[in-house]
């Protein structure tokens, strides 16, 4: 099984975030509890503890969690969608092509 998260390296996602707020170095990583050459260890890393990157997020008012997490669990296969507008009838097929309401009906 392929590993989903190989590309993915949140220290450089923190360092990006970090450089757009325009923060120095020495104040982020004194707002985080750390030395600031620990803080270089943190943008070159893979990985980095829930509960630093929790805080990280709070400082940099950014939520890692949704960046990494959750854009990763997107699949490729995207469901198709269609608005269709409510009448007081019901719902207006009207302008939908034939073909579709004919689709439509069978799989009803």
């Amino acid at each position: 099984m392929e590993h989903k998260f190989k590309d993915i390296y949140i220290g450089k996602i923190i360092k990006r975030k970090v450089d757009e707020r325009g923060l120095c170095y020495a104040e982020f990583a004194r707002k985080i509890n750390c030395a600031r050459t620990s803080l270089y260890h943190i943008f070159n890393s893979k990985n980095i503890d829930v509960e630093r990157l929790l805080l990280i997020s709070e400082i940099l008012e950014y939520d890692f969690i949704e960046e990494v997490y959750k854009k990763s669990k997107k699949t490729d296969f995207q469901f198709p969608c269609i608005v269709l507008p409510l009448t007081s009838e019901g719902i207006d097929i009207s302008n939908l092509p034939q073909e579709f309401i004919e689709l439509l009906k069978q799989k009803l």
